[in-house]
């Protein structure tokens, strides 16, 4: 475990921490998962997110920063290629690292995860978590908050 990484049973939108990641596809859908209450909760981000996957400029691995009106940057982490249980952990991997890179880059000191890859992705979240702790242990300057429903196993 690393020392920039706290675990928290809650509400990610809840998150004081200046950006939010989530796992997206690049079919430009934001429909099930995290991803409907982030578009819910922001929805500006939806057209550039939709936008980068016409274009095909959002790369699977890849990750799309947007800075969102509504006072977080967003991070949209394409871990799946296609809706459903199509993450990869390599694409998992890829894309958070690009996160952090984006992080230190632009001087955002913290980011806030789900069970990213869990779930819809259909990755098993102790793989998915694994991946997680080995990026953040890389970049130990970038508070890393992983996010859990009361609910989850």
């Amino acid at each position: 475990m690393t020392s920039n990484v706290e675990y928290i049973v809650g509400d990610i939108f809840a998150t004081e921490l200046p950006a939010i990641g989530h796992g997206v596809n690049l079919d430009g859908v934001m429909g099930s998962g995290i991803a409907v209450l982030v578009r819910r909760n922001f929805p500006d981000i939806y057209e550039p997110y939709k936008q980068a996957c016409r274009d095909q400029t959002l790369p699977v691995g890849g990750m799309l920063p947007i800075n969102s009106e509504y006072g977080k940057w967003i991070f949209n982490l394409a871990s799946q290629d296609r809706p459903g249980a199509n993450a990869r952990l390599n694409w998992l991997e890829a894309s958070v690292e690009a996160s952090f890179v984006f992080a230190e880059r632009e001087n955002i000191h913290g980011l806030a995860l789900p069970r990213i890859g869990a779930g819809v992705g259909g990755l098993k979240w102790v793989d998915a978590l694994a991946s997680i702790q080995n990026v953040a242990a890389r970049h130990a300057e970038i508070k890393l908050d992983i996010y859990s429903l009361p609910d989850a196993d």
